[in-house]
């Protein structure tokens, strides 16, 4: 089994986390507003991070339980908690655990696996034991969702890269110090599926010193068929599909995003 330790925990990184400018960490979130609004009950998302899908939820009226195993994540999610309304606050419900081996004692109409989380788990006995767990704490007739980043045509191109990509810049509130992110794609492992960026953290200070947090990160990437293969050998009937959060199709977008719901026999 791959060791899933430092290297996706967000240790070094974790309070950098929120600064992120970048259109992917908020448009999924009307799209998640939307796809609850068609259910009854609680939900519960996996690999929560620091709340970015959780606490617009909480704020819409859902009763919500996170499971997150960073516990640098788990401690910036936390300090958004206290700073909510008592009656939103009491909504979430946060737990330090597993994507592929939590246990909770209730079944859920909706199930989240966003922000391509998936991708951290990055050997097939993980992903098997987190698929079935979806699967065992989904009601009947309840929907999961899971996204995972389309990466095909940049390994197809050619992943690796020397130059040095920009992602985003902001401003620390907390320290008021200008982080700004950068990546090289130092590696990729095609047997594994594996892709290895080196992110850059470079933090800028009031006196104009600089310093460089780096992370190697790495994310296992998909076929479209593979995860359609794993989804209904775990039981999950798909309904629908789509390659951006406002409906494009696959061959168009950035993502596989898949709706699916309980299938009406347990997988084997």
């Amino acid at each position: 089994m791959t060791d899933q330790t430092e290297k996706n925990l967000y240790l070094k990184d974790a309070p950098f986390y929120d600064l992120d400018t970048r259109p992917v960490t908020k448009i999924d979130i009307p799209f998640y507003l939307e796809q609850a609004a068609k259910i009854k009950g609680n939900i519960l998302e996996l690999a929560c991070g620091t709340g970015r899908i959780t606490i617009p939820l909480a704020k819409a009226g859902y009763e919500i339980w996170g499971i997150e195993l960073s516990e640098p994540m788990i401690r910036q999610f936390k300090n958004k908690i206290k700073d909510l309304p008592q009656d939103i606050a009491q909504r979430i419900h946060l737990l330090h655990g597993d994507m592929s081996s939590f246990s909770l004692d209730r079944k859920f109409p909706l199930i989240l696996l966003p922000s391509r989380s998936f991708q951290l788990l990055l050997d097939r006995e993980l992903e098997d034991k987190c698929l079935k767990n979806c699967y065992a704490h989904l009601a009947e007739n309840g929907y999961f969702i899971i996204d995972v980043a389309n990466y095909i045509k940049d390994i197809e191109k050619g992943w690796v890269r020397e130059e040095e990509f920009f992602d985003w810049e902001n401003i620390d509130p907390v320290t008021g110090y200008k982080i700004r992110r950068t990546h090289i794609r130092q590696e990729i492992d095609k047997e594994k599926q594996i892709i290895y960026p080196l992110k850059i953290y470079h933090i800028t200070r009031d006196d104009g010193s600089v310093e460089k947090v780096r992370k190697r990160s790495p994310w296992k990437y998909f076929y479209e068929h593979q995860i359609k293969e794993l989804l209904t050998a775990h039981g999950f009937k798909i309904i629908a599909e789509m390659g951006t959060y406002d409906g494009k199709p696959m061959a168009e977008g950035s993502e596989f995003i898949f709706i699916c719901q309980k299938g009406l026999a347990a997988p084997t």
